[in-house]
Formats: structure tokens, C-alpha cells, sequence
């Protein structure tokens, strides 16, 4: 999408000449970068799709760290020069030191889009719009709250620990950033009102969104229910979660049919994200080198459980050479970058697995089923039958793995699901001889806070 010229405001230019013991998003700004003063200023600050908005999600330790990929030794010791510590250390979870005092772009970049939608929430309030200018005005608005929402969202699932209720009030959270001037003082907020925030943000947002959007790069009010239904999801408050889900789908619940895609070229998605119907919101994370074609293979477990008449099985999927198999089946239509946003294939899935936790079997085998029979080779499917509520469940959790694959949501189940003996399980990857292991619940799924910030802020650091 065409991008206008990009504005922020002159506290954001603090950070251009703030000392490294004020820098608190270690982010420059371009000196010729205007201040914004009218509310299409502010769309187009939120319009920085391709550099800022939507692009380098806060995804990236989530990838890294879960179970969907190995990489050889060989791949490992040859990772490149611009891999990050962090890929090299988190790949095996490492205990200590994880980022070498290295900048971490999932923090990083998540604080520079809250940043850009304070600015717009705080301008936004000073221009009293016309009457033909409310739409836009609260496009605005309701969007900056979403993006902020989203930010803060996928900061907790790295950064914090897993939301427990009996423990939330008094876990650390993240510092919740609701103002753009960068001199303010920064502290942790709790992991419940991290939530809170979070929800507060989305259910604001949802009453001044559009159902959908002009351009899938903007929020509407399907995507933020789809991020409230998530929210609700790793919070086990599976009455919301599925409240939410199905606000979503009763706006929109297109899928793709999996039999009409060309499985013979090499990316066989719509290449552009705007032609995939089930596209929500777009958000993707650029290049991890150790996620790359020429490195990462899918883990063996994982895909010997696609059927054999599972298209997924296909379209997700490359041989290499060595007999082991890649991922191209990202919805950006490309290997890198990986799509990381919100999509219907998605909210199907929570709606299954909450409808199955709050008792309704008919309610999880039709969305469950709805999403299958267009991921199979439709002369062969066959619907789901439930024999009963708890391997429905197991079935809807092994097919959250494999339709969601690769797009962060594999760490945040994880988390959530470990608290869950049925589930639980421990994840071990071997790299040069050493056989590493990440048991259920240990202090390593709660990722540390970048060095860089602890030093500046004196922030409590999360034990690893």
C-alpha cells in the first residue's frame, strides 16, 4: 500500500539527542520528520504499514524458541553474521546471557509502534472534528488503541510470565507506556494490569472501528475482536474468549479452500495479503536468519501428523535435498517474511476449543469441521465425530500446531497449556552432541528483559 509521509512529534525528536541513560526505545528519528496537526497527519502516522505499523512484529523469541523447527549443527555454527545472539542462545534456551548485551527487536520495535499510537491517541484528543470528519476521527482513534493493545499483547507473551489468576496481581508485567513522552518514568505494571490494559484498550477501540477495514493494514472491529477472543484465551477465560470469537466470525469467517490453490508453484498463497480472504489484520516479521529456507527444517513429529489427504501437508511444504522439509506456507505468500497476524483460520480454532471447555460439542465439531473441510482434499474428508469431550479437545489442540504454524502462536500455547497435565510436555532439541530440554513451566518460557533497558531503567529483571 502506498504510504504518505511519516510524521511524529517533537518529543520524539528528544530521542535523537537523549543521552544512552535516557534512551528508553534506543530508537533515531529523522530530523526532517514534521509535527502532525490534523487527523489525515495522524492516519498517516498509523498508515506506516511497511516500516513501522505492521511490519517486525514482537514475534521473533516466540519463533525462535518453540517447537515447529530444528536446524543441523552445521546450520547453527554457520549461522551468519547478522544472526542475533539471541537466535544462536535461544535456540537451546540458553540460561544466561542470552542477548550479549545486544539491542532485542521484539522489544524494541513493539515501544516504537506505542510510541507512534500515543502520539496519535494524544494529538487525535486536541482536534475537535467536523461532522463529516467523525468517521476519521475515530478511525484515528480507535486504531492507535488497537495497535497499542496489539503491542502490549504480544510484549506480555515474551516478556512476562503466564497469566495465573492466582498470581497476576503480583507477577511483573510490562511497562505499560500510555503517554509518547519518552522522559517519564519507567516501571513494570503487573501482569494483571497488563490485561487489563490490554482489554480496556480493545473494547474502547471496538466501538470507534469500522467492521472492516478500508485496507487489511488497518485495524477494524473484526481484528480487535479476534485479539480480545485471543486475549481471553491465554487468560483461560473461555466464556470471553468465545464471546469474542464469535463477534469476529459473525463479521467476517471467509477461508481459503485449500483445493483451489496451485500446490505445484513454490508459494502457492495469495502473494498479496489483501487477496486472502482470511486475512483479519496483517502484521508479519521480517527475516530471522536462522528461520530461513536454507537452515530451518520443520520438526520431523510435526509433520508425519498431517493425514496423507491433508492439503496442508502440500502447501506448507518443500523437500529438501537432505529428505527433511521447510515451511512456505506463510500468508505473506513467501517464506520470509512469516505472517503473524490475525486471521479466521485462527479465531475458528478458538471458538473450538472454548466452545469444547464450556460444553458444547456441537458447537466446537461445527467450527472445527467448517475449517477442516476446507484444508483437505474435499473427495476425501471426513468430518470430525467426537467420541467424546476430551480427545475433541486434544484434536483441536493438534490442529492449533499444524494451521497456525509458525506464526508465534505455537510459544503462547505452549505457555498457556503446560499448566495443563494433559498437555504438558517437555521439548528437547540436541545441537553439537548436548541434549537441551525446556521442562513444563520453567522460568526460560518467560523471555529477560533486554539488557540494554535493565541497565538504563534498574527494571526488575525476570529470573531465568
Amino acid at each position: 500500500m502506498k504510504m504518505r509521509m511519516i510524521f511524529t512529534v517533537t518529543l520524539a525528536l528528544l530521542l535523537l539527542t537523549s543521552s544512552c541513560g535516557k534512551d528508553f526505545l534506543d530508537e533515531k528519528r529523522d530530523k526532517n520528520q514534521v509535527v502532525p496537526s490534523a487527523i489525515a497527519d495522524f492516519q498517516a502516522l498509523l498508515d506506516d504499514a511497511s516500516r513501522t505499523m505492521n511490519t517486525n512484529s514482537g514475534n521473533e523469541l516466540e519463533l525462535i524458541g518453540a517447537d515447529e523447527y530444528f536446524i543441523s549443527d552445521q546450520a547453527w555454527e554457520g549461522l551468519p553474521a547478522n544472526a542475533t545472539a539471541y537466535e544462536r542462545k535461544g535456540y537451546y534456551w540458553a540460561k544466561d546471557d542470552v542477548y550479549e548485551k545486544q539491542q532485542v527487536r521484539d522489544w524494541n520495535y513493539a515501544y516504537r509502534k506505542i510510541l507512534y499510537a500515543n502520539t496519535a491517541l494524544e494529538g487525535i484528543e486536541e482536534i475537535a472534528p467536523k461532522a463529516d470528519e467523525t468517521a476519521a476521527w475515530n478511525n484515528v482513534k480507535g486504531s492507535a488503541l488497537f495497535f497499542r493493545a496489539f503491542n502490549f499483547y504480544q510484549l506480555a507473551q515474551v516478556f512476562c510470565k503466564p497469566f495465573d489468576a492466582s498470581s497476576a496481581s503480583a507477577d511483573p508485567g510490562i511497562p505499560l507506556r500510555l503517554k509518547p513522552d519518552i522522559t517519564a518514568p519507567v516501571t513494570r505494571a503487573t501482569v494483571s494490569e497488563t490485561y487489563a490494559r490490554i482489554i480496556e484498550d480493545l473494547k474502547n477501540a471496538a466501538g470507534l472501528l469500522p467492521e472492516l477495514p478500508l485496507v487489511k493494514y488497518r485495524p477494524s472491529k473484526a481484528g480487535v475482536y479476534a485479539l480480545l477472543a485471543k486475549t481471553y484465551l491465554v487468560k483461560e477465560d473461555y466464556e470471553n474468549a468465545e464471546r469474542y470469537a464469535d463477534s469476529s466470525l459473525h463479521i467476517t469467517n471467509s477461508l481459503i479452500d485449500f483445493n483451489t490453490l496451485n500446490l505445484t508453484v513454490t508459494y502457492p498463497f495469495p502473494t498479496n495479503m489483501q487477496n486472502n480472504p482470511e486475512i483479519i489484520f496483517i502484521s508479519y516479521i521480517l527475516n530471522i536468519p536462522i528461520l530461513q529456507t536454507s537452515r530451518m527444517r520443520i520438526n520431523p513429529e510435526l509433520y508425519a501428523s498431517y493425514d496423507d489427504n491433508d492439503l496442508g501437508k502440500n502447501a506448507c511444504f518443500l523437500k529438501n535435498a537432505d529428505g527433511y522439509y521447510t515451511f512456505r506456507g506463510s500468508y505473506y505468500g513467501s517464506q520470509v517474511p512469516m505472517f503473524t497476524g490475525l486471521s479466521t483460520d485462527e479465531v475458528l480454532l478458538i471458538k473450538a476449543e472454548c466452545a469444547i471447555r464450556n460444553g458444547s460439542i456441537s458447537e466446537a465439531l461445527s467450527s472445527l469441521n467448517y475449517l477442516l473441510q476446507n484444508r483437505y482434499d474435499r473427495s476425501s474428508f471426513t468430518p470430525v465425530a467426537a467420541a467424546n469431550a476430551e480427545e475433541l479437545l486434544k484434536e483441536i489442540i493438534d490442529q492449533r500446531r499444524k494451521r497456525l504454524l509458525l506464526r508465534g502462536t505455537r510459544w503462547e500455547d505452549l505457555r498457556r497449556l503446560n499448566k495443563d497435565p494433559r498437555f504438558a510436555q517437555t521439548l528437547v532439541r540436541v545441537l553439537k552432541g548436548v541434549r537441551y530440554e525446556l521442562p513444563p513451566g520453567d522460568l526460560r518460557y518467560v523471555w529477560p528483559l533486554p539488557d540494554n533497558v535493565i541497565e538504563i531503567s534498574g527494571l526488575e529483571q525476570n529470573p531465568r
